[in-house]
């Protein structure tokens, strides 16, 4: 590589690579992520937005402590769509909700919350009103919890007089279908807004050390920024440039010296010209569409610890980002990077292995 392409591939890295302070404050505790605007309480303050505290019990599991209705275990974290899954630690959250789940002095609110009428029967049973959702861990041998949509309580005149009311409260819509009812519900927030941020896949962070105010760094608009695309038309396109340039220069030759010696053809065999030609043509599309792909979870961990980077943009794997690795030689690349490559050049850009479609079987 000359002097003139390391500077540009130094150019492109610098401009790809994510802000330090949000590298320095994403965590984990088990297999959750935890980053901007949450932060665990022994963090710098700057690392999350106030009252995003969490906790983490035992290096496993996420706790959130609501100010007036206690700790709920952290099921998942939806970052795009800010949304939390929250569950009751003995898996019966609806008790927490008849309780009165308070979230005041909290950022949350339910996520499309429905009133739902509970009530305790004696002997009567509702299972014959579709309507009615029984409540297995309200209930108990001699009596049982059921539950109806506020806005059906005429169904209440089918009950018999051994119902009672105990309570209206708000239950997340999600929760209309009642199938797998120890499984949490769903919290979501409005501040910090990061969707912005979070669908061109940036890092939400403050803009400064003091104030509220917050901004995205990284991310890409368009596609990417103009910094970057000037990065990769230097970084990227030059070598591809040259190899080309090679590769037809190398082509004109061989057709000029079979030319002038006609005899010589005999010479190269057919699988040898055969394998000339594919690594100069590249690859077709489903040849390529055959490789593996692999999407990046949020840990960004792969199987192989130093491909952590793409070798053709230089730009580090993010989550939710797709790859592609070659078979041959097991790297990963972008899969963007990595179809645009093989289309010219039927060889793995850091090995240099030749690719043979001929041997690859599509499915």
């Amino acid at each position: 590589m000359t002097p003139f392409e390391t500077i540009f591939f130094i150019f492109l890295l610098s401009s790809l690579r994510p802000s330090t302070s949000a590298e320095i404050c994403r965590i984990s505790c088990g297999v959750q992520s935890i980053r901007f605007p949450f932060r665990q309480h022994n963090q710098p303050d700057r690392c999350g937005y106030p009252r995003f505290n969490l906790s983490c019990q035992n290096q496993a599991q996420t706790v959130l402590s609501l100010p007036f209705s206690g700790d709920f275990d952290v099921v998942n974290i939806d970052y795009m769509f800010q949304n939390i899954w929250i569950n009751d630690p003995d898996y019966c959250v609806l008790r927490r909700l008849l309780h009165g789940l308070n979230l005041s002095g909290s950022p949350f609110a339910l996520l499309y919350p429905q009133s739902f009428t509970f009530f305790n029967c004696s002997t009567a049973s509702l299972t014959e009103l579709p309507e009615a959702k029984y409540i297995s861990c309200l209930s108990g041998k001699n009596y049982s919890v059921m539950a109806i949509p506020a806005d059906r309580l005429d169904l209440s005149s089918s009950l018999s007089t051994s119902c009672s009311v105990i309570a209206t409260v708000l239950v997340p819509i999600s929760w209309t279908g009642w199938s797998n009812l120890g499984n949490g519900i769903m919290l979501t927030w409005n501040e910090p807004n990061c969707l912005f941020c979070e669908s061109r896949a940036g890092n939400c962070l403050f803009k400064s050390d003091t104030g509220l105010d917050v901004g995205c760094s990284n991310g890409f608009t368009n596609g990417l920024s103009r910094r970057s695309r000037y990065g990769l038309m230097f970084g990227v396109g030059i070598p591809i440039l040259f190899i080309l340039g090679l590769v037809i220069y190398l082509r004109r030759k061989a057709d000029n010296y079979d030319l002038q010696h006609p005899n010589s053809q005999e010479a190269l065999s057919d699988p040898m010209r055969s394998r000339l030609d594919a690594m100069a043509k590249g690859l077709d599309g489903k040849t390529i569409e055959a490789y593996p792909v692999t999407l990046v979870g949020e840990s960004r961990r792969l199987p192989r610890p130093n491909d952590n980077t793409c070798p053709i943009c230089l730009g580090e794997y993010q989550a939710k980002e797709m790859l592609r690795t070659i078979p041959d030689c097991e790297h990963y690349f972008h899969a963007d990077c990595i179809d645009e490559w093989l289309k010219l050049n039927a060889a793995c850009p850091l090995c240099r292995n030749t690719l043979e479609p001929f041997a690859l079987t599509v499915s």
